[in-house]
């Protein structure tokens, strides 16, 4: 029997019913810890209409902020990005010199390098789970959530942007987007980049260039 730190019972319950089958399992080793992933195939309700149906959002990824949105009525919002990294980079620098520092091989650079590995591990759960509550809110509020396609790969490739842009997440921002709205009977619409949110209107107009991803 192996033990789980997250609890598997609601996937358990799924297996048991039938509305579940798992298509394979990835094991990985991250920070002294062991992880398994499913990739999971599920029998999934989605409703013919979304719960606020009309409701339309345009978001803005940014950098000082993870987004900033505009609804169909001109409210703003504006939500801080997960700034785990950068606010403990000084931390990463001190664990990461002192690993330096250790004589290769011996037993205190092992143990620098577990504390290291755990700072980097527990910076990447503070981002994953603030990215799922913004997109989250975003998906069960509206029906139509209007995103800009950013060149991610392109601003990974700029030194001064690659920091930002992977602390932020704007890759798994709209992966997380698309199948939320689609969960929800929603859509996630993919514009041309243009003005920022506070200068354009939040649905779509004609000469916006936008690709649409259904659920």
């Amino acid at each position: 029997m192996i033990a789980t730190h997250e609890s598997t019972r609601k996937l358990a319950r799924r297996l048991e019913n039938g509305t579940a089958r798992i298509l394979s399992a990835t094991v990985s080793r991250t920070a002294q810890r062991w992880h398994v992933s499913f990739t999971v195939e599920v029998d999934r309700a989605v409703p013919e209409r979304h719960a606020r149906p009309g409701k339309v959002v345009g978001v803005d990824l940014g950098v000082k902020t993870l987004l900033t949105a505009v609804d169909d009525h001109g409210g703003v919002i504006e939500i801080e990005g997960p700034k785990a990294l950068r606010a403990g980079l000084r931390k990463l620098q001190r664990l990461g010199k002192a690993h330096a520092r250790k004589q290769r091989g011996s037993a205190k650079r092992t143990k620098a390098a577990r504390r290291l590995a755990r700072h980097h591990a527990r910076v990447a759960d503070l981002r994953a789970d603030a990215l799922h509550k913004a997109t989250t809110h975003l998906a069960a509020g509206y029906e139509t959530v209007v995103v800009e396609d950013l060149n991610v790969t392109g601003m990974v490739a700029n030194r001064r942007l690659a920091r930002a842009v992977a602390d932020q997440g704007f890759g798994t921002v709209r992966r997380m987007l698309e199948y939320k709205t689609g969960w929800r009977g929603g859509r996630l619409v993919v514009a041309e980049p243009g003005p920022p949110p506070r200068k354009r209107p939040a649905t779509p107009t004609a000469d916006t260039h936008i690709r649409s991803h259904h659920g």
